[in-house]
């Protein structure tokens, strides 16, 4: 039931995942001398973690509803927390502009969103594998980003 090495299907369109990260982050690069063009794209970075987040979530709802008649809360409640934690960066963004600490919060609820993938034994394993180079962009990304912000 399980396979070893991930779908040609989802591969594939993980790697176009990774686009608006790198595009982002890229953009922030290319426009460092411009502050206000710099921030715009670290706005979109910041709105496309907060979307990948609720994503991530998503799958691993659909994964608990899938398997059980009685989905367990317990596994419910952090499917839900990775996009409230989005939703609330892109607020502070809204509101406050990017910070460089808003930066690394998205890359940690990125990451945290991974291991907790990782760990799960309730998802495939090509699913878990396949992980690691989207998350890997995404941390990359904002990185850079966090590098920018902090210099400007």
């Amino acid at each position: 039931m399980f396979r070893s090495s991930p779908p040609q299907a989802p591969m594939s369109l993980m790697f176009l995942g990774i686009i608006p990260f790198i595009a982002s982050a890229g953009a922030m690069v290319v426009w460092r001398d411009d502050i206000a063009l710099m921030i715009t794209a670290a706005t979109w970075l910041m709105v496309y973690g907060a979307v990948i987040l609720s994503f991530l979530g998503g799958v691993r709802w659909g994964v608990e509803i899938a398997k059980r008649e009685r989905p367990r809360f317990a596994e419910l409640v952090p499917s839900v927390l990775g996009a409230l934690a989005g939703w609330t960066l892109v607020l502070v963004t809204f509101r406050y502009g990017v910070q460089p600490w808003t930066v690394v919060a998205m890359a940690a609820a990125l990451a945290l969103h991974y291991f907790y993938d990782l760990v799960s034994p309730e998802v495939p394993r090509w699913y878990r594998q396949m992980r690691v180079w989207p998350t890997l962009g995404a941390v990359l990304s904002l990185a850079v980003a966090h590098f920018l912000l902090s210099r400007s």
